[in-house]
C-alpha cells in the first residue's frame, strides 16, 4: 500500500514564515530538528552541522499553533534521503521545511519504517527509480506519499526496530569510539612536535 494511505506526509515548518524579530520582547525562543539530530539518530558523524542556524525566535500567537516533534513522528531529509523516528530526546524540537513529517493514520512502528526507509532494498529501488528522468537529486513529497510501503505485523515490526535501534546505537558507540581515537593521537603528535621544538632549542 502506499505511504498516503496509511499516514499524512507533510513539509515541516518554513522558517520564513513563523519567524520574528530577537527584539520582540514576547517572543519565544524555539529550538529547531536538524541534520545533526537526524545524524546523531542513525549514528552517523554530525561534526560538520555545529555552525548551523538551531534556534529562532517565534511570535507567541504563532507558537501555540506550530507541530513540534514527538516519538510518534518519523522525518524523512529530503536532501539525504534518510528517514529517523524521533527520538525522546529531540522531542518538542521545531521540525524545519528541508524535513518532510511522516504521522500515522494507522498503527505503525516509527523505528521499523526507518529501517525500512533506509535499508531495504525494495524501498530504495523505489526512490531510485521515482527520481529517474528529473535534473534533480533530492526527492519531493509526492515521490514519499506514493511510496508503497510493506507492513508486517506489529510484533514484527516492533522486532524489526529494536534490532535497528541496537544497531544504530552501536554504531554510535562506535563512531563515539573512532573520534576519542582521533582526538588523542592528535593530541600526541601535537605533544610530540612539542618535545621536538624544545629539543631543537
Amino acid at each position: 500500500m502506499q505511504l498516503q494511505t496509511i499516514a499524512t506526509v507533510t513539509h515541516g515548518a518554513f522558517l520564513s514564515r513563523i519567524e520574528t524579530s530577537p527584539e520582540d520582547t514576547a517572543a519565544q525562543i524555539v529550538k529547531l530538528y536538524t541534520t545533526k539530530e537526524l545524524n546523531k539518530s542513525l549514528g552517523l558523524d554530525y561534526r560538520g552541522d555545529h555552525d548551523r542556524v538551531t534556534t529562532i525566535h517565534v511570535a507567541s500567537e504563532r507558537f501555540a499553533k506550530l507541530k513540534l516533534a514527538s516519538e510518534k513522528m518519523v522525518v524523512v531529509n529530503l536532501l539525504s534521503q534518510k528517514a529517523a523516528a524521533i527520538r525522546k530526546e529531540h522531542t518538542g524540537l521545531l521540525i524545519p521545511s528541508n524535513f518532510v513529517v511522516i504521522e500515522w493514520n494507522e498503527p505503525m512502528s516509527p523505528l521499523y519504517f526507518e529501517w525500512y526507509f533506509n535499508e531495504h532494498p525494495s524501498c530504495r529501488k523505489q526512490l531510485l527509480i521515482a527520481r529517474q528522468g528529473t535534473s534533480i537529486s533530492t526527492l519531493s513529497i509526492q515521490m514519499l506519499r506514493e511510496l508503497d510501503i510493506l507492513m508486517p505485523p506489529p510484533n514484527k515490526q516492533e522486532l524489526v526496530g529494536k534490532m535497528y535501534r541496537a544497531l544504530k546505537k552501536k554504531q554510535a558507540l562506535q563512531m563515539e569510539r573512532n573520534l576519542l581515537e582521533e582526538q588523542f593521537m592528535n593530541c600526541r603528535i601535537i605533544k610530540a612536535i612539542g618535545d621536538m621544538n624544545h629539543d631543537n632549542k
